[in-house]
């Protein structure tokens, strides 16, 4: 009778693991609400500031291209004459003004020709123009950065006399300028952030002379912030705090349960170093009391071109640290690709790049690519490339 006794006994003196497994659960599918003064991003995407230009280049040079009413100069005697400008942008520079927080100066500089006709005279003229103005970058929708031109600044234009005639056309072409950049240009959309993938709480946007920053508070629970936000020389890039990245990881695996032989994977912490991570796995076995296995799992951080260029992480190798009483073996790498718990990671990465839009009225488009990743200051960061594209005539750069 003895003998039968003990088994029952040690069973009894076994932890419940299903009863801490909900009490994790509940833990790891938190999400943080409200939004503190003075909060510190625990996440950001930069865009450097040649890109920007590039970008207003193009909308500028498509804004000038299209179609508009030839300038009309009244001449003595009731003749009209008629002046149409011809300008090409030699030009266009940032640098930062203290008008905003996410606020830029931009020069730009225009030179061309300009055709004018009188009754039966005509001919063309060298014109060359410099525009000083202010550009402001704001959030629409929750997830749209636009940057639009908020005022003009200064404004000259030099055009030569018109043959004979007695005009001064460098007034009324001034005018035509003004009006062509204060209406005719369209906001240029430079990011959409998918918060379905990236869990938003709050977004600001902060600009030094050399990049326009979107920072991040994620509804992560006590998220670290990052040490310093993204700062490209060039294109595009993005940061995630290793614990923003640890809690999109978490919550993703809890949302989808158990997996085969009801099992359940929690990632617990992830450690990205380089091209490494290192990520604290358990595997959870929810059945009866249940049990659970911890593993430590290292592996590779990369970016693989398939089409579309996308952040990769590759499993390599496994050890296990830790288990709870009667645990049986698991295959964690197995558990880790069923669970697909680091696709969250790599979605909510991807999908901060600024994906491609499509303008509504300059037609110009921007397209982001990932050419790297590495852990830095405990934060993950993804850099990419970002094409502007006139017209859907293929992408273009600098």
């Amino acid at each position: 009778m003895s003998g039968l006794l003990l088994p029952i006994l040690l069973l009894g003196c076994t932890p419940d693991v299903t009863k801490l497994y909900a009490t994790e659960r509940v833990s790891a599918l938190a999400v943080a609400t409200g939004v503190p003064p003075n909060w510190k991003p625990d996440a950001a995407v930069a865009i450097a500031a040649p890109e920007l230009a590039l970008a207003l280049r193009k909308v500028i040079r498509t804004a000038l291209s299209a179609d508009h009413p030839a300038i009309q100069l009244p001449l003595p005697l009731g003749i009209q004459a008629t002046l149409t400008p011809q300008l090409e942008v030699k030009s266009v520079k940032i640098a930062l003004t203290t008008d905003c927080a996410a606020c830029f100066s931009v020069q730009i500089a225009l030179e061309g020709q300009a055709r004018w006709e009188a009754g039966p005279a005509s001919g063309s003229v060298p014109i060359s123009a410099a525009a000083s103005a202010i550009l402001a970058a704001s959030i629409h929708n929750g997830n749209e950065v636009d940057v639009r031109p908020n005022r003009i600044e200064s404004l000259t234009v030099d055009v030569p006399s018109l043959g004979n005639l007695r005009v001064n056309a460098s007034g009324p072409v001034q005018e035509w300028l003004r009006q062509t950049i204060a209406n005719k240009l369209p906001p240029i959309r430079v990011a959409t952030l998918d918060k379905g993938a990236l869990p938003v709480r709050d977004m600001r946007l902060s600009a030094t002379p050399d990049r326009l920053a979107i920072e991040i508070l994620s509804d992560v629970p006590g998220a670290s912030p990052l040490r310093a936000l993204p700062s490209p020389t060039s294109g595009v890039e993005v940061a995630m705090s290793e614990s923003v990245i640890s809690g999109i990881a978490r919550r993703a695996a809890y949302q989808a349960g158990t997996l085969a032989m009801d099992v359940a994977a929690d990632p617990r912490g992830l450690v990205v170093d380089g091209s490494a991570f290192t990520l604290e796995l358990r595997l959870w076995r929810l059945v009866g009391r249940g049990w659970y296995r911890d593993y430590e799992v290292v592996g590779d951080i990369g970016v693989k071109a398939d089409g579309r260029s996308k952040l990769t992480f590759e499993a390599k190798t496994a050890k296990e640290t830790a288990s709870s009483p009667g645990a049986l073996l698991v295959d964690p790498l197995a558990a880790l690709f069923e669970s697909r718990i680091l696709d969250a990671i790599v979605t909510a990465m991807d999908q901060s790049l600024p994906a491609q839009t499509q303008q509504n009225v300059a037609g110009v488009r921007l397209r982001a690519v990932a050419t790297d990743a590495r852990g830095l200051d405990d934060a993950l960061h993804l850099y990419g490339t970002l094409d502007v594209d006139e017209g859907g005539t293929g992408p273009a750069r600098r």
